[in-house]
């Protein structure tokens, strides 16, 4: 008959595993008072999840993220021609915490009476929601997978940039219109919403809707020799 020893350090190790398996999450989001944190809130917050209004597929949404830090981004580092930061995104500034809360810009994101990046509780309360249904069970689901991609890719951009393509950057000509390429602004896929001004749709074709929202460009300047 083998008898098994139990000491005090191996109980107090299975203790410390079971407290481990307790509070181990399959998805996780930063604290909103993060760059990472705050900046995933906004990809979160744009993007469709299963079961919601808009939603195709795992692959759409992720890509559509990828689209809207792109636009966040380009709003930072790839003015066009002819064209003032403050023209394209409402505020002249290379930290991408101004970009997100310029006035007008991402409704629910915006700096508080005291000038702190603060989100809508609306949105908050949709994170959270999502995070339950993500954390429940013990394997990770479509939930987990789109929550802890969004977290990972603000994450990579706060140290250090985008390492997916951004498919808009070399569109040249929409409708004989000649383009900037890349993408300035994204608004929900419905006709009613358009931008104006010098902004050009992205259509169907080009794949400029994604993720449930409507991508677009921006009209070329051409100047004269």
């Amino acid at each position: 008959m083998r008898i098994l020893k139990i000491t005090i350090s191996s109980i107090l190790f299975l203790c410390g595993m079971a407290a481990y398996s307790q509070s181990a999450k399959l998805a996780e989001i930063n604290g909103v008072e993060y760059v990472s944190g705050y900046l995933a809130r906004l990809l979160i917050n744009e993007n469709p999840f299963p079961g919601e209004r808009g939603y195709k597929s795992l692959d759409d949404s992720k890509i559509g993220m990828v689209q809207i830090l792109w636009v966040l981004h380009s709003r930072i580092k790839h003015i066009p021609p002819g064209y003032k930061q403050q023209q394209v995104a409402n505020v002249k500034s290379d930290d991408i915490i101004d970009i997100i809360t310029a006035q007008g810009q991402c409704d629910g994101f915006y700096r508080d009476e005291k000038g702190v990046a603060v989100v809508a509780p609306r949105v908050e309360m949709r994170l959270q929601y999502l995070l339950k249904i993500a954390n429940k069970g013990s394997k990770p689901g479509k939930f987990s997978e789109l929550l802890n991609f969004a977290q990972g890719l603000a994450s990579a951009y706060e140290e250090g940039g985008i390492k997916q393509a951004d498919r808009f950057a070399g569109l040249e000509i929409i409708k004989n219109i000649m383009v900037t390429g890349r993408a300035y602004s994204w608004m929900t896929d419905k006709d009613y919403y358009r931008p104006g001004g010098d902004y050009v749709t992205i259509p169907d074709s080009l794949s400029g809707s994604i993720g449930g929202n409507r991508f677009y460009t921006l009209r070329k300047k051409v100047f004269e020799k």
